[in-house]
This record gives structure tokens, sequence and C-alpha cells, in this order.
């Protein structure tokens, strides 16, 4: 005999609350106590609830689904940061559907959005490299609920950013502390905010210094165009000291100072971004600064979900800062090559 599916009245009963108000929680209803809520959402864990989405928007014309839009999910950055939204998503009751882009460029940004509006969602994240040239217009979005996440902030649309210029700067001015003066920097791709972000990090710490740019190339984040660079770097200058955008580049670049014969630290100190899990297990451990993902899918959930019922907040910009994580792949100047 086919078991019957579990309802809205079982969930009701089993928390001790009125139909009524499981119903609130589903639709993310603001008057609604966090006690409440905590404890219909874990009975709907309990009983293997699944509420009828189609009939929710039918009766409310909310589908209960939030789109992201993203691109190279395979990086850790955007993989991380979806994987948070995705969590804090269903925290609150949201299912994700999930787009990506073929580029970066304007055009398909908004075939993406495009694809998420007419799958009927009731907002969207983009987590894309978006600079203030690939602009979003209200006709693409038709009236959906956005929010940017590592993107270049514009004035209409809420966002939520690792403060990637101040990160930059944290590395470079720590390794301006241990007596670095020539120091090398291995960009991401110049049409990434990220990239550029941490590239006007490490020119303003050494202007604040008072010292000239190091040798820079860029890479695609890889492991291999990092190998590459440094490469480059060592060959053509006298860095002592290189800020690399990523961890996935420093580890290509640790690989290539290997070979060289190019000692880490003692001969070049070598800096990432990100603080992968590999990070603390490469030879040396890597010094990096450390994003807060989890932080990042939380409130970019947040904001979006105030512009879905149409809250109001102090500010629709939302700066995280970042964290430097030291460790043994970066010393004071001792010997210069």
């Amino acid at each position: 005999m086919r078991k019957r599916a579990v309802s809205m009245l079982d969930v009701a009963a089993y928390s001790h609350v009125s139909h009524q108000t499981v119903s609130r929680v589903l639709n993310n209803h603001k008057n609604v106590s966090f006690k409440t809520r905590s404890k219909v959402l874990e009975a709907i864990k309990e009983l293997g609830y699944a509420p009828n989405l189609a009939a929710r928007a039918l009766s409310n014309g909310k589908t209960t689904t939030i789109g992201v839009l993203s691109y190279n999910s395979t990086l850790f950055g955007p993989a991380s940061m979806l994987h948070a939204v995705q969590n804090a998503a269903r925290d609150v009751g949201y299912a994700v559907t999930l787009a990506t882009t073929k580029g970066v460029n304007e055009i398909a940004i908004s075939a993406g959005i495009k694809e998420l509006v007419q799958s009927g969602v009731d907002g969207i994240i983009l987590i894309t490299p978006l600079t203030r040239g690939n602009q979003i217009s209200k006709e693409t979005l038709s009236g959906t609920p956005c929010v940017i996440v590592e993107g270049e902030s514009l004035k209409d649309i809420p966002s939520v950013n690792v403060d990637q210029l101040t990160g930059a700067q944290k590395a470079v001015e720590y390794l301006i502390t241990l007596g670095h003066t020539n120091i090398a920097h291995i960009s991401g791709p110049s049409t990434w905010y990220e990239a550029s972000k941490r590239r006007e990090g490490w020119k303003k710490a050494l202007k604040n210094a008072g010292l000239e740019l190091g040798p820079l190339e860029f890479g695609d984040w890889s492991a291999n165009s990092g190998y590459r660079a440094i490469k480059e770097i060592v060959k053509g200058s006298n860095a002592t000291a290189v800020f690399v955008a990523n961890d996935a580049m420093a580890l290509g670049v640790l690989k290539a100072l290997n070979e060289l014969k190019v000692k880490v630290p003692t001969e070049m100190s070598v800096a990432g971004f990100d603080d992968i899990p590999e990070s603390e297990f490469l030879i040396p451990g890597l010094t990096t600064i450390r994003q807060d993902f989890l932080s990042v899918g939380k409130l970019s959930l947040e904001l979006l979900m105030d512009r879905i019922e149409k809250r109001t907040r102090d500010s629709f910009h939302i700066a995280i800062q970042p964290e430097l994580i030291v460790r043994k792949s970066t010393a004071p100047l001792i010997t210069k090559r």
C-alpha cells in the first residue's frame, strides 16, 4: 500500500503550531519569530515534508526558487560562493536553479539572466566577474530582484563583496614589512573584477610605501598559468617576493621555483589569495588571504530576500573584510638572487 505523503497539517501538528504558521514559514513571512521558524523547519526536516511548489506558486505568485548565475564554477572562489548560497537558501526554504554563462561579456551575462527570469525564479544572485563595463539593464531583469556577488557594485543593484583591494593590500604590506622592496604580481584575467581589485591593492600598497611597481604578469587562475608567469618574472627581474592573485596559480609558482632552484622563502617569498583547503599542506605552507565565503552566501541571500519581500535596510552594498593567514612561504629578506 502506498504511503501517504506528509502534509502541511502533519508539520503543524508535529511542531505544535497552526497550519497558517507553517504556511508563513514556507513563504518566508517576516511575522514569524526565529524560535518558531526554527521549530517548523526542523519539523519539515524530520518528517521529510516536500512542499508542492507548483501549488504555492499559484496561491502566492512565488516559486520559492532563486536563480544563481555563475561563470566557471570549477574555480575555488565561485564554487565556494555557490555552495554557501545554496546552503543559505535551503535554510530559509528556497530551492536554487543554476545557470552558467559562456563568457563574461555583457551579452553572455544578459542571456543567462533572461534564462533565469523566464524560468520564473523569485530573485537572482549573480556570481560573475562583473565590471562596470558589464551593465545590467532593468529591461533584462524584468523587475526580478537581483544581488551581485563579487562584482563591481552598481547603483541600483544590491551587492556583497569580499574587500578584494584591502585583501591584496594586506598581503603586499606584509611582504613589505619583511623587507621586500621588489615585489612582483601575478594577476588574474584583466577583465575580472576580483583580479582588477587585487591588482589595484598591490599597486596601492607599493605606492603608499614609496616603492616602484614590480614585474606584472597575467594568468588565467590556473596552476599552469602561474607556473609560466613566475618563470618570466625570474628570467626578467630581481624580484624577491611575489603576490599571486589566487592560490591555484601560487601552486604553479611553487613548482616552477623548485625547478629553478630558487629557494622559498629565503630567496623568494610567495603570497597567495583565497586560502584553499590545500594551502596549509603545500611545502612550504602558503601565506595567503582568507575569504569568508559562508558570510558571502548568507548575506547575499539575506539581501535578496529583503528585495523579494520589499523590506528596507540601511545599506544594500556590503563589503566583507578578508584575513591575512601567515605561513612558511614568506620570510624576511635574507639573500638577493
